[in-house]
C-alpha cells in the first residue's frame, strides 16, 4: 500500500482527495493537513510514502514546505499539486526535491501515476 498524506487548505478538496484515494487499489490516505504546521505534525505521526502538497497553502509556499520535508530524516517523496499553471514552478519544485508537479485539472489517472512513481523513489526529469 502506498501511504499518502494530503495537504491542502481547502477542506472540500482534502476530503475529495481522501475519498478518491480510498477508491483506488494500492493507496491509503494516512492523513490530511491544512497548513505547514499541521503537515509537520501529521508527518511525524503518519510516516507517509508520498505527500500530495498544494503549491499555495494560504500564505504558505508549497515549494518552501517541500524543501523542509525533503530535509527530514527518511523524507517522503513530494508531489506538488496546483490549480495554476506557472512556467517556472516545475524548475523550482525540482530544485526543492519534489518528484513532480500535477495540475488540479489533470486526469485522475495522471495523479495516481505520479503518486505511484514517486512512491517507487524514482526521480522525474523536470
Amino acid at each position: 500500500m502506498i501511504r499518502v498524506l494530503v495537504v491542502d487548505d481547502h477542506p472540500v478538496l482534502r476530503a475529495g482527495l481522501e475519498a478518491v484515494l480510498r477508491t483506488e487499489p494500492g493507496f491509503v490516505c494516512v492523513g490530511t493537513a491544512a497548513d505547514g504546521h499541521e503537515l509537520l505534525a501529521a508527518l511525524r505521526h503518519t510516516r507517509p510514502d508520498v505527500v500530495l502538497l498544494d503549491w499555495r497553502l494560504g500564505d504558505e509556499d508549497g515549494v518552501a514546505l517541500c524543501r523542509t520535508l525533503r530535509a527530514e530524516t527518511a523524507p517522503p517523496e513530494v508531489v506538488l499539486y496546483t490549480a495554476t499553471a506557472d512556467p517556472g514552478l516545475e524548475g523550482q519544485a525540482s530544485a526543492a526535491g519534489a518528484y513532480a508537479v500535477i495540475e488540479k485539472s489533470a486526469d485522475i489517472d495522471e495523479l495516481f501515476d505520479a503518486l505511484r512513481l514517486a512512491a517507487r523513489g524514482g526521480r522525474q526529469a523536470a
